[in-house]
Formats: structure tokens, C-alpha cells, sequence
């Protein structure tokens, strides 16, 4: 959990498997598409930072929430769905993977990383400082159409180019520079949540004053 930030990994660590040294076994096997597909990573402690795996490549111990597209999922059986699908949704598995055909990945990172997510959060833990797999189920998310959730990508797109420039800048001058393209990108990311969410400029008012 503390190798993320928002829209960044900051760190990769690695992991041997199924070698003679390393057997394929484990102890509580999950399922291989948990891991092998494009997933958003959340941390579970404190302020809510979200980066995405787009490689398909990042395997994430329990410090570390997973979040994927249901259609990403189709014809896995595992109980754990099963038991959340009956749980937590109101909808068929077949619908839920219909629906997830039409959203994007990155208008969810960019939803995910607003000031009013993480607001949202805030509202549904109460005082705890950890961030369970519940919390995120129920933060809502506004529909939006296939343009105006491909602006949000666009923007978590050079979101995360300018916090990877500001990561690798070397001099002040560079880092500043990097700073206010990344706070600017934020602002912009947070002026279309808020829209797409219905706030009054009241509430926005209330939202910005939480930062």
C-alpha cells in the first residue's frame, strides 16, 4: 500500500513464481484474472490514492484493493464472486458485464482520485482510517457518456505523464514547473467530476474547503 500514490506506482517489487524454487502452490489460491488484467489499485490506509495497472502485470498482496471491470471476469466461477454478486448487487452477473463493456477504466481512476471521492469516503467510514473493499463498493458513481468519460481519461492520461515528469524532474525549477501542470490537471479533473456528479457551486465550495 505505501508503493502507491495517485495515479502512480512508486515502486515495483518482484515477486518468483512457479519455479523449482518456488512450486506453484499456494496457501489461499484466488484466481488468475485477478491479476492478469487491467485493474485500478487502491490503498488501504488513510487518504484515498489510486493508481492502474495497464500492463496487466502487477500481482498485489492485502495492503492493496483491486478493482476490475466485470467483462474482464466472464466465465471465471470462483465463490467469492459468487457470494459478492448475491451479496452487494442488485444485478445479474450477464448485466454487470454488459454494463462494464461501456466504461472506461481511466474515467473511473480519474472519478477515484477527485476531491469528491475522496469526500465520499470520508462520509462512509465515519472516523476509521482504513479503506475496505465495502467503502469502495459504495462510493457512487455518476453515469456519463462515452465522451464525456473519454475527456476524464484524457486528463488521467496526461495526469499521469505529468506526475511521472515530476517524479524524474532533477532541478527546483523542474520540479515546480511539473507541480503546477499537475495542479492544473487536478483542477481541470475535479471542475468535470463535479459537473458530472450535479454539485451547486455551494458545494463545491464545501468539497474544495476539505482539500
Amino acid at each position: 500500500g505505501k508503493d502507491l500514490e495517485k495515479y502512480e506506482i512508486k515502486r515495483i517489487r518482484y515477486l518468483e513464481y512457479n519455479t523449482k524454487r518456488v512450486p506453484d502452490k499456494l496457501s489461499r489460491p484466488t484466481f488468475e484474472e485477478l491479476y492478469t488484467n487491467q485493474k485500478l489499485l487502491i490503498n488501504s490506509l488513510g487518504d484515498l490514492k489510486v493508481a492502474i495497472d495497464t500492463e496487466k502485470d502487477f500481482y498485489c498482496e492485502q495492503q492493496v484493493r483491486m478493482a476490475l471491470l466485470w467483462k474482464d471476469l466472464h466465465g471465471v466461477e470462483n465463490k467469492s464472486l459468487s457470494s459478492s454478486i448475491k451479496k452487494f448487487s442488485t444485478l445479474s452477473r450477464e448485466e454487470m458485464e454488459s454494463l462494464s463493456e461501456i466504461v472506461d477504466l481511466k474515467y473511473l481512476l480519474a472519478i477515484m482520485n477527485s476531491c469528491y471521492a475522496s469526500v465520499l469516503l470520508t462520509n462512509l467510514r465515519g472516523g476509521d482510517y482504513h479503506i475496505v473493499p465495502e467503502h469502495i463498493r459504495n462510493i457512487p458513481i455518476p453515469s456519463a457518456t462515452e465522451s464525456q468519460q473519454q475527456e476524464l481519461a484524457n486528463l488521467a492520461t496526461l495526469m499521469m505523464e505529468a506526475v511521472k515528469k515530476q517524479q524524474d524532474a532533477k532541478s527546483d525549477q523542474e520540479k515546480n514547473i511539473c507541480k503546477m501542470r499537475v495542479e492544473a490537471i487536478d483542477t481541470q479533473i475535479n471542475a468535470k467530476v463535479y459537473a458530472l456528479y450535479g454539485l451547486t457551486e455551494e458545494e463545491i465550495a464545501i468539497v474544495e474547503k476539505s482539500k
